[in-house]
């Protein structure tokens, strides 16, 4: 046990050694942004944890690291477990001089952190240093952080370990924050208050647009949300509509084309206009459930996605408590395959969360693609990186039956040559064999549509998942049964009522024939 002992002494003076310079980089930005409760998960030998509270005026410093073996993670810091344990007792009695202003959880970060139940000013990860593992502390700890706080940390662009610096990047390039650098890799963010813009594109929607909008205060709307409404060359009375909700809500903003340009162009100068780094796109028809955006704009957030999506989509036609069918989407990761596997899949709602950066790095709304902007758009953003997520047990409601936007271009029956043009610049990504098919002169007119019955693979091997369709109106469902059933469903009903009975006259007939009379 001495030897043990007097070798983790070693280990930790070595750290000191080689850690050291970078121990007070963090402590000024503690001083400067006069943060007082913190979170190190990562501890350790206890030397950053000791310089922080020895140099700065900190009232609490939580220490989360498990000193647990891994199997399987290669890092000079996974020791075998016997010196683990010897490491934990050291560095408590190292931090023990600061009584209670330290305080170690030795938990796994993602279970440590239901032991904090307070807000806290700041975080400094240097725990797990592959991507996987920055990735889950940076979505585990987020959320713990006040506005204001700071997230922070060491080893960024370290040469050995390129996914610290990767997931960080990824992580806050979402919402545009700047990532400040100290040197000896110690980098930290300041969190600020993340609102959201609702935007809609609006023609001729005079009888919908006001119960969409509507929606949006019904416990969606917060302090610091805007609402970003293009009206693309309405010929109906949707200005008039729109002025009154002005002058209702004059925080309203209402941009105004000239002459319709078409869905992808008032989304994309509705984005353009908007003020925040998270967005939402509603359509004038669709209606959301209350407090549904705080949920998921949290999830997203918290998730490290760029786009997060409701689960269901509740079709309606005039009262939305009449639902007629739903599509249904799996929760948790949507990939770019997915939207090459059918039809049903979050992108083609187009009425989702996502963040501006990721609308800027995907070209925005590809203007020339008519009703498939939305799916367009989807396609891109994922196809440029950007991660998606679905939110389990949740839904809005969406209008149709009537003439929208879908319906109106849908009529032009050029679909697969559009969608086509939306998957040009990504060939490259895409199965050779299925390229074939979809530039062929049998495929090209018809692959869209087609995808349930021919999902478009990656070159990756990878084919997708689309969602499913259920419905709930028996008089719906019973006018688009297949012709077949409706004809097996009359033969049945015919055998039952005609061929059973006649049959039965038949056999009572003949029994009477073969019977023998008796003489009299």
């Amino acid at each position: 046990m001495n030897s043990l002992t007097e070798k983790i002494k070693k280990h930790a003076s070595e750290a000191d050694a080689g850690w050291g310079p970078a121990y007070g980089l963090f402590s000024k930005i503690i001083e400067r942004k006069k943060l007082k409760i913190g979170v190190e998960i990562g501890v350790a030998f206890g030397g950053h944890s000791e310089t922080m509270l020895k140099t700065t005026t900190i009232d609490k410093l939580y220490g989360i690291d498990p000193y647990l073996h891994m199997n399987g993670y290669e890092d000079p810091m996974n020791l075998p477990q016997e010196e683990f344990d010897q490491l934990y007792t050291f560095t408590l009695e190292r931090l023990t001089t600061f009584g209670d202003r330290y305080q170690h959880i030795r938990k796994l970060s993602k279970d440590a952190v239901n032991d904090i139940s307070t807000k806290v000013d700041f975080i400094y990860i240097d725990a797990d240093h592959s991507y996987k593992g920055v990735w889950e502390d940076l979505c585990t700890w987020f959320p713990k952080v006040r506005v204001g706080g700071v997230i922070g940390g060491h080893d960024y662009a370290h040469p050995n370990h390129p996914g610290v610096k990767q997931a960080i990047d990824e992580f806050f390039r979402r919402f545009d924050w700047e990532i400040h650098e100290e040197g000896e890799g110690v980098w930290w963010v300041e969190k600020k208050k993340l609102n959201v813009s609702f935007f809609i594109p609006a023609y001729n929607c005079a009888t919908t647009i006001e119960e969409s909008v509507e929606s949006i205060f019904n416990g969606n709307f917060g302090e610091g949300d805007e609402i970003v409404v293009t009206n693309d060359g309405s010929t109906d009375d949707t200005k008039n509509v729109l002025d009154n909700l002005r002058i209702k809500y004059s925080f309203i903003k209402i941009v105004d084309h000239k002459w319709n340009k078409g869905g992808a162009a008032a989304r994309n100068t509705a984005v353009e206009t908007a003020q925040n780094s998270i967005l939402f796109c509603l359509d004038s028809d669709n209606l959301l459930v209350p407090g549904s955006i705080h949920k998921l704009k949290a999830y997203m957030l918290n998730s490290g996605a760029d786009i997060a999506a409701f689960q269901e989509l509740h079709y309606f036609k005039e009262n939305k408590g009449k639902i007629t069918h739903k599509w249904i989407f799996r929760e948790g990761s949507i990939t770019w395959a997915d939207c090459l596997s059918g039809s049903i899949t979050p992108v083609a709602s187009g009425n989702y969360m996502f963040t501006k950066e990721s609308w800027v790095r995907s070209g925005g709304y590809p203007e020339f693609a008519g009703a498939l902007d939305a799916w367009g758009f989807g396609f891109r953003q994922l196809a440029t990186g950007s991660k998606m997520v679905v939110m389990p047990n949740s839904f809005y409601f969406h209008r149709y039956g009537h003439e929208s936007y879908w319906v109106r271009e849908n009529k032009k029956d050029k679909t697969s040559l559009l969608a086509l043009q939306i998957l040009i610049p990504f060939l490259n990504l895409i199965n050779n064999k299925d390229v074939d098919y979809i530039m062929s002169s049998k495929g090209r007119n018809v692959w869209f549509s087609n995808m349930k019955n021919h999902p478009i693979r990656l070159k990756s091997g990878e084919i997708g998942k689309h969602g499913k369709i259920v419905h709930l109106d028996e008089n719906l469902f019973r006018n688009t049964q297949p012709n077949i059933f409706r004809l097996m469903k009359n033969k049945i009903k015919k055998y039952i009522f005609h061929v059973i009975p006649n049959l039965f006259k038949k056999i009572l007939k003949r029994k009477n024939e073969t019977t023998p009379r008796l003489r009299t």
